[in-house]
């Protein structure tokens, strides 16, 4: 893949920047107003007693009391999701598991007597292609260290509905991660599929989450401002896998940074039926500060080459209020930044797409209602479609489906996923891949379009606090995306993954809360 850096915004990206930003906080004052009202209507108007709105709201709102700050799974997760982790993050604590006596449990307990809840992640995550890619055999090591802290501005300060978010993720060590990609990790395996998984390790640390958000009207309306990444809130995590729920049109299409990397950004959702949801985002685009080994503290924009708008819709029925959960989101993005088309090299402004994501709970062991517990056995179907309008693109299109099992062996924050991946890469991006081979005197062959992946993983509870995740992928005609300068077109073959999962806030007893 050829990046071409923009080193500064002209004045038109400024001013669109600002006009994207009004456009959005005038459609959010828009949305409060017709909330209010509607609001005001449930208020007066109560529906009948026997109503099983009004039941399933009076249920998720006591066991919401009890689980606020659970984070996830995406069919339990109300509309206020915690935006200090990814949408759809996989547990590693059951919800109302008293922390543990550690070191740092008098230090917690202070900081949530002040209204501060603290929270410290270690992720470590290892890969190695057997027999796939320009350089098979090779491996890559990759940390992250997620350091947070929220702040209840209700309890320090007496604003109703107002928090503070802030995080930070340091990337040492890591091994053979990196960019430019050709010589690193992403460059041996080749492919897209397997080559984004190691990403996050340019800069040794980057400022991932520092927002205000405001929650208002009985929570009905959530509204965040500050440094954050879309993928908070858009694109969630669906195949209850941390690791490998990548994404070729959101992240190499979209033109969106790495998650969590954040950039400025604002977002409100809008619960405005019954489990129906609107919600729309204005966001930094700046991915050449990224390239340069920034570290997300530097907050101008004279490295930023535009604007991103999100905006959709979601529904959610949730498990702690119906017997088969569920969520499913439509968006649609557009980025204003310039784009190099790889094969002809012209250029062009602004690129669009969207994409339908979602998970459903398919059957349950115990076929019980109300539901007691936001988790129980059972099997999740999930899929995705997307695409991009724009022949640069270098990926068109996105189809992938599987199955999740939760909670074999009654071991409740287990999981066990199956996944069938599609993408259709452009022609453009096989025709650039293809010159460069020839130009190093390599293949003269195109390279086939149809990119497949399938994948065996798992969400694998060790000890509270502790999870392993498991990878295995089969990628059927691999592109050249990450290292289009090889010379050989790379054959079908397996990638191995897995990662280490620790809570440290939660082991330490710094999260007890």
């Amino acid at each position: 893949m050829k990046f071409s850096y923009i080193p500064s915004v002209s004045t038109w990206h400024r001013l669109s920047w600002f006009r994207a930003n009004l456009v959005c906080v005038s459609l959010a004052l828009s949305t409060l107003f017709h909330v209010a009202l509607a609001e005001q209507a449930t208020i007066t108007s109560p529906p009948p007693p026997n109503s099983h709105f009004w039941d399933s709201v009076r249920l998720t709102k006591e066991l919401r009391d009890r689980y606020v700050n659970v984070q996830g799974p995406i069919t339990f997760v109300p509309s206020e999701l915690p935006p200090q982790v990814l949408a759809g993050a996989p547990l590693l604590v059951s919800p109302g598991t008293s922390a543990p006596k550690g070191p740092l449990t008098f230090l917690g307990r202070f900081l949530t007597h002040l209204g501060l809840t603290p929270h410290a992640i270690f992720n470590q995550l290892y890969m190695t292609n057997p027999d796939i890619g320009p350089r098979p055999g090779r491996f890559s090591l990759g940390t992250g260290i997620v350091l947070g802290l929220d702040a209840n501005l209700q309890k320090i300060m007496g604003i109703k509905g107002g928090e503070i978010h802030f995080e930070e993720i340091l990337s040492r060590p890591t091994v053979n991660g990196g960019y430019p990609t050709g010589p690193a990790w992403a460059g041996a395996v080749g492919s897209y599929f397997a080559g984004i998984d190691q990403h996050n390790d340019i800069a040794g640390g980057w400022l991932a989450l520092l927002t205000y958000q405001q929650k208002l009207f009985y929570n009905r309306v959530n509204f965040s401002v500050g440094r954050t990444h879309p993928r908070r809130y858009f694109f969630f995590n669906n195949c209850d896998n941390f690791l490998n729920c990548t994404d070729p049109i959101m992240q190499a299409s979209a033109g969106i940074l790495p998650p969590p990397y954040a950039t400025w950004g604002s977002y409100i959702t809008a619960r405005m039926f019954n489990d129906i949801s609107f919600e729309m985002g204005a966001f930094e685009a700046n991915l050449n500060q990224y390239f340069q080994h920034g570290n997300g503290w530097r907050w101008d924009t004279r490295t930023a080459s535009g604007y991103i708008l999100l905006g959709g819709f979601n529904y959610r029925r949730l498990q702690i209020s119906h017997l088969y959960g569920g969520r499913y989101q439509l968006s649609g993005f557009f980025n204003s930044s310039q784009y190099k088309d790889p094969y002809t090299n012209t250029t062009h402004y602004g690129r669009a797409g969207a994409e339908f994501r979602g998970q459903q709970l398919i059957w349950r062991r115990d076929h019980k209602h109300p539901v007691p517990s936001p988790l129980p056995e059972g099997l999740n179907a999930f899929g995705a479609l997307g695409f991009a309008a724009d022949p640069a693109a270098p990926f068109k299109a996105l189809a992938e489906g599987g199955f999740s099992y939760h909670g074999l062996f009654k071991r409740t924050l287990d999981r066990e996923q199956i996944k069938f991946s599609y993408v259709r890469a452009s022609k453009h991006q096989m025709l650039y891949q293809q010159r460069t081979r020839i130009q190093n005197g390599g293949d003269p062959r195109l390279g086939a379009q149809d990119i497949m992946r399938l994948e065996v993983s798992g969400h694998i509870s060790i000890v509270p606090g502790i999870a392993f995740e498991p990878s295995v992928q089969y990628i059927f005609n691999p592109d050249n995306y990450y290292n289009p300068a090889a010379k050989k077109i790379s054959s079908n073959g397996i990638v191995l993954a897995g990662q280490l999962m620790i809570d440290m806030g939660f082991l330490s007893g710094l999260s007890a809360h």
